[in-house]
């Protein structure tokens, strides 16, 4: 296994290293600005690209390169430690790739294109995107521009990292299957924190989804799972739940402008949850939907009632109200 020193000078200082990496080998960039877009196939499969400094060596798309890292085929490679800027469509794409690792990059403005996107995984299995920063991503007002979007790919891991002032969604996962979203703070998304479209069986687990423009998860997806979460301050609903099968537990829900749990589907489970302070209800079951069960949830102080159930057939049992009594609809 070798290690290739990569340092500034030529506009294809990264590229050329990948290219006469061997799998194993790692390309070790070194301080400084580079403008390039690297590109990894199948070939470069197994190939280590880290950033020697965290964060100091850059990539500036300087608003004319479509990406920084562009992985194609690719399995079992790593992109550690860059700082990614101005790129037009996305600060690092994987596509049709398994097992690859993004960690600890920080990527912004990436404001050009019909989709911007911090970090894109296309078509792709078991990959890790962890501890990495993904800020400003699509350009302020315009409603398009997501921090992490998952498209067609299973058994994905999002873990710690920090995404928040993006333009639309925080998190977007479509097509999908079997995916973890845990750790990470979801802050101040113009759009949901989490989107979650045409996808079964995720677990959102132990995240921070604080003042986000619409809801803090809206789940379209059978069997989310959401738990042990802190759901603060978002524009609309806590969790929006438009799918059957979900099951919300031990979160705090506190502050939404509309209600904590607002249920849209059947046979889903609320339990141990703490609603505070919500602005509609704390759990609102809309016209028609059944069969949902609420259990040894705590209320305090949600307007203007802490349940209310306009379904049909729904178990509500020992919720309890701030003054430890049974809640009432």
């Amino acid at each position: 296994m070798a290690i290739i020193d990569v340092y500034p000078g030529s506009p294809t200082a990264i590229q050329d290293a990948v290219a006469a990496a061997n799998p194993g080998d790692v390309v070790l960039v070194h301080k400084g600005v580079y403008s390039e877009r690297v590109r990894l196939s199948t070939d470069q499969s197994n190939v280590r690209i880290v950033s020697h400094r965290k964060n100091l060596a850059i990539l500036d798309g300087r608003h004319a390169l479509s990406e920084a890292f562009a992985l194609d085929n690719v399995f079992g490679a790593e992109i550690s430690g860059f700082a990614i800027r101005n790129y037009l469509s996305s600060g690092i794409t994987i596509a049709t790739g398994k097992s690859n690792r993004v960690i600890r990059n920080w990527i912004s403005a990436i404001s050009g294109g019909s989709n911007p996107t911090g970090l894109s995984v296309e078509q792709s299995v078991g990959n890790l995107l962890a501890r990495n920063t993904v800020v400003r991503i699509g350009k302020a007002g315009s409603g398009i521009g997501t921090g992490i979007r998952l498209n067609g790919s299973t058994g994905n891991w999002t873990i710690d990292n920090w995404i928040r002032r993006n333009s639309a969604h925080g998190i977007e996962i479509s097509g999908s299957g079997h995916n973890a979203i845990s750790g990470n703070r979801i802050f101040g998304n113009r759009g949901e924190g989490i989107m979650l479209n045409e996808l079964d069986n995720t677990l959102i687990l132990g995240n921070r989804l604080v003042r986000n423009g619409s809801n803090g998860v809206n789940s379209q997806g059978t069997n989310s799972l959401i738990l042990n979460s802190t759901i603060m301050g978002n524009r609309q609903n806590g969790i929006l739940w438009n799918s059957n099968y979900g099951f919300a537990g031990f979160n705090e829900i506190t502050d939404q402008r509309q209600s904590g749990i607002n249920v849209n589907s059947d046979f889903n489970d609320i339990q141990a949850n703490r609603m505070v302070r919500n602005r509609l209800y704390g759990v609102f079951i809309r016209s028609a939907h059944r069969a949902n069960f609420l259990f040894r949830n705590r209320f305090k102080n949600n307007k203007p009632r802490n349940i209310k159930d306009e379904g049909e057939n729904n178990s509500i049992i020992p919720n309890r109200l701030h003054d430890d009594r049974a809640a009432r609809r």
